[in-house]
């Protein structure tokens, strides 16, 4: 329903800012869904595994250099709601494994979880995935940015859930 169930009380101050981002491909090349399970309620993701073989990578980012917006859109006329989800993601260098994979995301769709500063975690673009594109600087004097700007966009239904360490933890590739 559309009616208010609670209110809000004040809580302590914490830090802004992502500290990591957890990446991985929404569809594999077929367009096939790359999810095993999906359950979101109630403002929380209880439950997220990938197919086999599928995993979510870390992308570990300078402080203060990436963040996110997810803001309600819609038309009283039209009586609509939904939200349009957007991240900026700075990453310093620009290696051949970098081209590779930042080429990946531009082509297909992707989900990002972001590891927030205050040590929750919220997913973006959970079910119809995010359109990366990213810009190249190479920068002119030695202390300008040498890296890529990706910026990350769709739009959803619902607002960034949040989602348990232990979830996002079991999305990611082994490690040998």
């Amino acid at each position: 329903m559309c009616e208010l169930t609670s209110g809000y009380n004040k809580i302590c101050d914490l830090a802004g800012g992502v500290d990591t981002w957890y990446i991985f491909a929404n569809k594999d090349s077929n367009g096939d869904s790359n999810y095993a399970t999906y359950v979101e309620a109630n403002g929380e993701i209880t439950d997220l595994t990938l197919v086999a073989g599928k995993y979510a990578f870390p992308f570990n980012v300078e402080i203060e250099t990436s963040s996110f917006t997810d803001t309600a859109v819609g038309e009283r006329a039209n009586g609509s709601y939904a939200r349009e989800q957007s991240a900026t993601i700075i990453l310093h260098g620009n290696t051949s494994t970098m081209i590779r994979d930042i080429e990946d995301m531009c082509k297909g769709r992707v989900t990002v979880i972001a590891k927030m500063n205050d040590g929750t975690y919220e997913v973006l673009f959970g079910v119809n995935g995010g359109k990366a594109s990213n810009e190249r600087a190479s920068g002119t004097a030695f202390e300008d940015m040498n890296g890529n700007t990706l910026t990350i966009t769709g739009k959803e239904t619902v607002q960034a859930p949040k989602i348990s360490s232990s979830l996002v933890l079991a999305l990611l590739a082994p490690t040998s």
